[in-house]
């Protein structure tokens, strides 16, 4: 039975039978349904154009999609905006916290450019500090001395920590319900850099008591490029401003009073969605995504055939000497990093991928700089073998 549930899934793939697919943390492959609505309403728009019915229509979408969202990651429909990427939202809310000199932001040495791009930049433009939480990885992690180190980094000042779910650059899920019960105790915000977590590792906003988590669509949730989602929870919303304002960040979007200097913002976190208009063809691929990953998929089915593949590429991984794995064991979500004796992380990669095994290096500015293996619910024991049979043939034959 699971056999055949693999098969079926696999067959709505496509693009995982032309490689060996396991670079998800980068883009997941695109489902049949997704590139199917995605061609019939561009041709539609094409040959039909977009006229009056069409805003209708596609607020309607937008709603059911951040519906999707919200049972996905176990939140409320009105705590979702859409966006258009996971840095996107990260920035709405960097921007959105009321900044006073000297507040504190808190994050650690294992974040994405794309939170410490914008964390850089409202440093210098509102005077606040920032401090780095050193975290280790392989054998050298230990959960508790990390949260540990974060609780001696707090003081007074501190407003915020901005934390991975999953570590881009080393695989490590955090502790974001542990990091979320000290953030609180503080009188601390916890935002969420959710780009290779929902989809790939357990999550429930609520039950973890996150403040924002922003997740990209075009990753684990196997969306398009170009849309992506914002959590904020309901009792966060009063205290975080909206970063833009456009028709759709109002609640009536036609009925401003021109004389007033002020505006009724849209209820709860709609007021955060900054474009006037969506593009509806991405827009409906990433709301058939969701249809597949929640109903033909199955969430906990996904989570838990992700996490025994990981497990068993893993195993086989340790067997090998001249492998370090980088990724702390027990902690990977969808993610195996790792090193090899001698080699240059972009060189292998690069023969790897020739022989059609679509892994990737971490960026050389982020050490240890590791090989990056996205394992995903498609992948198959038998791929994870050849992988293994290929790693050891580059090894050991240098080319």
């Amino acid at each position: 039975m699971k056999t055949e549930k693999i098969d079926e899934i696999r067959k709505e793939l496509p693009s995982v039978s032309s490689c060996v697919y396991l670079n998800t943390g980068t883009n997941g492959p695109l489902c049949r349904a997704t590139a199917d609505i995605m061609k019939e309403e561009s041709e539609k728009e094409y040959l039909e154009g977009r006229y009056l019915p069409f805003i209708s229509e596609l607020y309607k979408d937008m709603d059911e999609t951040r519906r999707l969202v919200a049972d996905f990651i176990g939140a409320d429909f009105e705590e979702i905006a859409l966006t258009h990427t996971a840095t996107e939202g990260m920035n709405l809310i960097l921007w959105g916290i009321n900044w006073q000199p000297g507040d504190e932001r808190i994050t650690t040495n294992r974040e994405h450019v794309a939170s410490l791009a914008p964390i850089s930049l409202i440093k210098s433009k509102f005077g606040i500090n920032v401090k780095y939480v050193e975290v280790e990885y392989g054998d050298n992690y230990n959960e508790q001395n990390f949260l540990n180190n974060f609780r001696k980094r707090i003081t007074p000042k501190s407003k915020l920590l901005v934390v991975s779910h999953v570590s881009f650059s080393t695989g490590l899920t955090f502790p974001l319900k542990e990091l979320a019960k000290i953030c609180h105790e503080n009188n601390m915000y916890i935002l969420v850099d959710g780009a290779q977590g929902a989809g790939a590792a357990p999550l429930d906003v609520h039950e973890f008591d996150i403040d924002f988590y922003s997740l990209a669509g075009r990753k684990w949730l196997l969306g398009p490029e170009g849309i992506s989602a914002l959590y904020v929870a309901r009792h966060r919303v009063s205290e975080i401003d909206p970063t833009f304002i456009s028709p759709s960040s109002i609640r009536d979007r036609h009925d401003l009073d021109i004389e007033s200097p002020y505006i009724i913002p849209a209820p709860h976190a709609a007021r955060y969605q900054t474009a006037t208009s969506i593009n509806r063809p991405i827009l409906l691929g990433f709301k058939e995504a969701l249809i597949f990953l929640t109903q033909d998929v199955g969430k906990e089915w996904m989570l838990d055939r992700i996490e025994n593949l990981v497990s068993y590429l893993r195993k086989k991984l340790e067997l090998i000497p001249e492998i370090d794995i980088i990724t702390p064991k027990g902690k990977e979500g969808g993610f195996i990093h790792f090193l090899v004796e001698n080699r240059k992380p972009s060189e292998f990669c690069t023969i790897m991928n020739k022989r059609k095994y679509m892994i990737r290096p971490v960026p050389s500015q982020h050490l240890p700089a590791p090989i990056r293996v996205s394992v995903g619910f498609y992948n198959t024991k038998n791929e994870l073998d050849g992988l293994v049979d290929n790693l050891k043939d580059v090894i050991h034959n240098k080319t």
